[in-house]
């Protein structure tokens, strides 16, 4: 443990979990300051925690007035605070980082914890994973849909975000249920805390800008890696170790890939619609895992979570056997490039915290294989997914196959303005509900309603 009773810590950035983080370390030393960065929590919030004996400030104060600065990594490297720390060697924490410490106070003997981020396929790697996982073990995942128990099959909580921060609330808030559990999944943005005892990096494909544009998302992936816990195990995409480059000695690395190559542990040896062969040697296990053609959902959508969870679970000595007869009771992710009837249409349901342009493309040409008539629900759910959905790929998304389909329904304010393209063919809807509804309106029966709206569900 980094921090002792008497450590003076300054939490910045309350609005991503930062005041989780300033609640969990006030129990381990006696003066935290949280510091509301973006200027976004009201004054009750300010006031119940400094009821609770942390100070608070909208301001950036002095770093040499304390011990440690923990920061988020996708804030701003330039914000005063940070400068003023690395002029001054005062040591600077991410919120992973602190998080790590404050697990590290946790009972998790004889329980496997999990960490998984990526750019891509975090989502749905994390449910197949669990889904295998959990024919033998009793499972809890934690993703952008929710607090999930694989035991019982319920939610036990919506509306955790997958910041650092909300794996110890995840964990507190199974502990409050009195939940046992075997295995905790915790998928989580922009890196690992450290503590897991296997760390997966799904991909860094598609990379991006981060912290005012100073630095790559890759780089804040990376630190899964780097602050992993020696002796730990880590499943990572070659992508990510091709570009990354050496690894540690003192953890166990087991590559996949989501084509084909045998220079990884686990790979591809085929893929398409119509099914997959997926081929393994790990130590002195080896064989092939058989993918069939599914009608519930698109295969070539998932062959990173394919590839991915079928590492993780060979590393953890699940029987290829199980592995393979759970993907072929798989029916895919909800929102996730799935399948199925509504009202008399066909929903291609592709609705989901990480769509974006790339996916709304892949969901068309997917949609395009039943031949009917399309109507597409395009946008965003603003208000609940802080990146949003970039509105020039949008306007170009439109100009280039808004001849395809029978009329486009755009979701979000920031989408509005695109109706101008043609008003003959092009509507709008506040959210989701609103432009599914909208679209059965402008169907038939065996017409096809494709749903691609960037948001959590």
């Amino acid at each position: 443990m980094l921090f002792n009773s008497s450590s003076r810590i300054a939490v910045l950035d309350l609005t991503h979990g930062g005041a989780v983080i300033a609640r969990k370390l006030k129990k381990i030393t006696g003066s935290v300051t949280a510091i509301d960065v973006y200027r976004k929590l009201s004054p009750e919030l300010l006031d119940k925690l400094e009821s609770e004996g942390i100070k608070t400030s909208r301001e950036s104060l002095k770093a040499s007035d304390f011990d440690f600065i923990i920061a988020p990594v996708h804030l701003d490297s330039h914000y005063p605070m940070l400068l003023d720390a690395a002029a001054n060697n005062i040591p600077v924490l991410s919120h992973h980082q602190a998080v790590g410490q404050i697990l590290s106070g946790y009972d998790l003997k004889n329980k496997t914890l999990i960490e998984l981020t990526g750019t891509k396929a975090k989502t749905s790697t994390t449910i197949l994973l669990a889904d295998i996982l959990s024919k033998e073990k009793k499972v809890i995942s934690h993703t952008s849909r929710g607090l999930e128990d694989w035991s019982t099959g319920t939610i036990i909580r919506k509306g955790l975000s997958i910041t650092p921060a909300s794996i110890p609330a995840a964990l507190d808030t199974v502990d409050d249920a009195g939940i046992e559990f075997d295995v905790f999944i915790s998928e989580i943005s922009l890196g690992g805390t450290g503590s897991a005892d296997l760390g997966i990096i799904t991909t860094i494909a598609n990379d991006y800008k981060i912290a005012n544009n100073t630095r790559l998302a890759s780089e804040a992936k990376r630190r899964m890696i780097l602050d992993a816990r020696s002796g730990s195990v880590l499943v990572v995409n070659n992508d990510a170790l091709r570009f990354f480059g050496a690894c540690r000695r003192d953890i166990n690395v087991i590559s996949f890939t989501d084509s084909v190559n045998a220079s990884c542990n686990v790979y591809y040896e085929s893929m398409d619609c119509k099914g997959a062969t997926l081929a393994y040697f790990l130590g002195n296990k080896h064989g092939k895992i058989y993918i069939r053609e599914a009608a519930d959902y698109d295969i070539t959508s998932y062959k990173t979570a394919f590839v991915c969870a079928t590492a993780a679970a060979l590393t953890l000595d699940i029987d290829p056997g199980a592995i393979e007869r759970t993907l072929l009771e798989f029916k895919g992710a909800q929102g996730r490039m799935t399948k199925k009837p509504l009202d008399g249409r066909m929903l291609i349901d592709n609705s989901n915290s990480g769509m974006d342009i790339r996916t709304a493309e892949k969901a068309l040409d997917y949609s395009k294989n039943d031949g009917g008539r399309i109507v597409m629900v395009l946008g965003e759910e603003a208000k609940e997914v802080c990146e949003g959905l970039d509105p020039s790929g949008v306007d170009r998304f439109i100009h280039k196959h808004i001849n395809e389909l029978a009329a486009i329904i755009l979701v979000g304010e920031r989408m509005r303005p695109f109706i101008e393209i043609d008003p003959t063919k092009i509507h709008h809807a506040n959210d989701l509900p609103g432009g599914i509804e909208l679209a059965k309106s402008l169907t038939k029966e065996k017409d096809i309603i494709l749903s691609c709206v960037k948001c959590f569900r």
